[in-house]
C-alpha cells in the first residue's frame, strides 16, 4: 500500500511539473511575440530608427516564438487548459485584425494588446490549474 501511494505521488509530482513547464514554455513564447511590436512602437516614440537588419531580426523572432506558441498548445492539449487554445486563437484573431489598423502605430498597438490580454488569460489559467496560491 505505501508503494502504491509513493508511486502515485510520483506520478501527480511530475504531471504537475510538466503542465507547468507547458504554462512557462508559453508564456515566455508569447513574450518573445510581444517584443518587436513594442520595440518598434518605442522607438517610434523615442524618434529613433531600427535598422532594417534589427527590425527583421526582431520579426523573425516573433514569426518563430508564434509556431512555439502553437506547438505547445496544440502538443500539449492533454496537458494545459483547453481554456489556452481559446486564449490563443482570441489573440490570433487580434493580431488579425490589428492588420486594419490606420496607422503603424495603432497596429503595433493593437497587436501588443491582443498578445498581452492572451499573457495574462495563460497565466490566470494556469495559477488555477496548478492550484497555485497568490501570496
Amino acid at each position: 500500500m505505501g508503494a502504491w501511494l509513493a508511486s502515485r505521488r510520483f506520478r501527480n509530482e511530475r504531471w504537475w511539473e510538466k503542465k507547468s513547464e507547458a504554462y512557462s514554455e508559453l508564456v515566455e513564447a508569447l513574450h518573445n511575440m510581444r517584443w518587436p511590436s513594442s520595440e518598434h512602437f518605442d522607438a517610434g516614440l523615442e524618434h529613433r530608427e531600427l535598422s532594417e537588419e534589427y527590425s527583421q531580426e526582431l520579426w523573425e523572432e516573433f514569426r518563430r516564438a508564434r509556431k512555439i506558441v502553437w506547438k505547445i498548445t496544440e502538443s500539449s492539449s492533454f496537458l494545459i487548459s483547453s481554456e489556452v487554445l481559446k486564449a490563443v486563437q482570441e489573440m490570433e484573431r487580434g493580431l488579425s485584425n490589428s492588420r486594419n489598423a490606420d496607422t503603424w502605430f495603432d497596429h503595433l498597438d493593437e497587436q501588443g494588446a491582443a498578445i498581452d490580454t492572451c499573457i495574462e488569460k495563460v497565466k490566470n489559467i494556469g495559477v488555477e490549474e496548478l492550484g497555485i496560491k497568490s501570496a
